[in-house]
């Protein structure tokens, strides 16, 4: 009896040894899971520059506008020549290529659509748009007694980036690093705001200086005299009038 009593105390003691190892392996595998790095440490959440994080996509894109003809029509409606003007004034802005309209043909609205050309023209003479740089082209109306008049042209356009990326929790951020969102908020608003897409890839080129005043000072150096612009006295205090009143106090 006693034989069993220590024997079963030596198991006892020979197993808590392996009884500890096997708690603290179980307690270290959610602590490692915790530890372990997440989506921030990687690239390219770990960049803290928003043009890296969440670039703007600059390419080339199509700008249109189509112009409803109906048969009959002597021309453009003013709702449509506000539509034209405000498309052709982007056109000019843009600096873009050739302007190219589409004409329809062979549909009941032909000779409409004719008509309502002639305002496109008299409106890009308006503007200053020579129209003899812009490319006319049919297209198959299949009948359609409202076809459009279709005008485009090839610009550069500014690719938002898509914003949303809430999947870490921010209130309990010990590493204090970027989240995934940071910084595209910005970049969405630069790509729809910007007028020009093209100030994103390079600058815009600096006009001619005026050079008036600089020839002015230039032959009064040369003269040996003065080049400073004259003031009138009360437009600016120097150090000894400013002693000269506190004297005279």
């Amino acid at each position: 009896m006693a034989a069993q009593i220590f024997g079963s105390e030596r198991m006892t003691r020979a197993g808590r040894p392996a009884l500890a190892i096997l708690a603290v392996l179980i307690l270290a595998a959610p602590i490692g899971g915790c530890l372990s790095p997440g989506p921030r440490f990687q690239a390219p959440f770990t960049l803290a520059n928003p043009n890296e994080r969440w670039p703007i996509l600059v390419k080339q894109g199509e700008a249109s506008l189509d112009l409803t003809v109906n048969r009959g029509a002597a021309g453009l409606t003013e709702v449509q020549k506000s539509q034209l003007r405000a498309f052709l004034w982007d056109y000019r802005n843009q600096r873009a290529e050739r302007l190219m309209v589409r004409a329809p043909s062979g549909g009941a609205n032909e000779t409409s659509a004719m008509r309502a050309f002639d305002d496109v023209r008299r409106s890009m003479r308006q503007i200053g748009i020579n129209p003899a740089t812009v490319a006319l082209e049919p297209y198959y109306a299949n009948g359609d007694p409202s076809a459009p008049l279709r005008l485009s042209y090839l610009r550069i356009v500014a690719k938002a980036p898509d914003c949303g990326d809430w999947s870490e929790n921010l209130a309990r951020d010990p590493q204090n690093m970027p989240w995934p969102n940071l910084g595209c908020a910005t970049q969405r608003n630069l790509a729809m705001a910007v007028a020009n897409p093209n100030d994103l890839v390079e600058p815009r080129g600096e006009t001619p200086r005026p050079g008036e005043r600089r020839d002015v000072v230039w032959d009064k150096y040369k003269d040996g005299q003065v080049t400073i612009s004259k003031r009138d006295p009360s437009e600016h205090a120097n150090a000894s009038g400013i002693s000269q009143i506190g004297a005279s106090q």
